[in-house]
């Protein structure tokens, strides 16, 4: 049975929709923990009167921001790559310009939250590292199945 465009179309976007709900769900599942070791010794440091208040906040900000960019880069590739009028060399313009406006949105908010000292940078690059591994980790399960099923 050969199957028009528009059902592989609509196949694509559903597994896009479960690549983005597994890399929310991955992410959630490693930044809830570490936010909470964050802020269980946030009170430990707390009596000893250091002020590390915002790690745990900007664990959750990097996560946040490392799913915002992903989310992003999905809606990019699903709009670029999965039209039908698109040609190679529309598709690569269109790709490069939505990457330079999506990375200039991300650079932005980097440096207003930066400069503003409203997050603690080691905390902001341990949340983005935790969506970076969650992408990973739901790349590792995908090729899993993936093997699975052409076995």
């Amino acid at each position: 049975m050969i199957k028009s465009m528009t059902d592989e179309t609509q196949i694509r976007r559903r597994e896009v929709a479960g690549i983005l709900k597994g890399v929310a769900f991955k992410t959630t599942l490693l930044v809830l923990p570490v936010t909470a070791a964050a802020l269980v010794v946030y009170v430990l440091i707390q009596q000893r009167g250091e002020s590390w208040w915002f790690v745990p906040a900007s664990i959750l900000f990097g996560g946040a921001l490392g799913l915002l960019n992903f989310r992003w880069l999905a809606i990019a590739v699903e709009r670029v790559y999965l039209r039908k009028a698109a040609t190679s060399a529309v598709a690569s313009l269109a790709a490069a310009i939505i990457s330079i406006l999506k990375l200039a949105s991300i650079f932005i908010i980097l440096f207003v939250v930066m400069k503003w000292h409203l997050v603690h940078i080691f905390g902001l690059v341990g949340g983005l590292s935790l969506c970076f591994l969650a992408i990973l980790w739901e790349g590792a399960t995908l090729m899993r199945q993936t093997l699975k099923s052409t076995k």
